[in-house]
């Protein structure tokens, strides 16, 4: 059973807020991020299949094409696109 529980909202952060669609979803995952005893918390993770030592994590999966920018002796930038999957943290 859901309860209610009224937040208060300036101008900037409720037009941000009409934006997100199911508010109260995002709400409620937000909070439960913060939750210590929350032992399911995932996050994207990211690697490059090159470089193995590269690691980045976020929250959410990326809406542009991450590459890796490890350079190599020479200057020259990797650029392998990176690969991902969701893992529990």
């Amino acid at each position: 059973m859901k309860r209610h529980k009224m937040i208060n909202l300036c101008p900037t952060t409720f037009e941000l807020a009409s934006k997100i669609p199911n508010f109260s979803k995002w709400v409620r995952q937000a909070i439960l991020e913060t939750d210590d005893r929350n032992t399911f918390r995932q996050r994207y993770q990211m690697w490059c299949p090159k470089h193995p030592q590269l690691l980045m994590f976020r929250t959410t999966v990326p809406t542009w094409e991450p590459y890796c920018d490890i350079e190599d002796e020479k200057g020259r930038c990797c650029n392998t696109q990176l690969e991902g999957k969701w893992v529990q943290q």
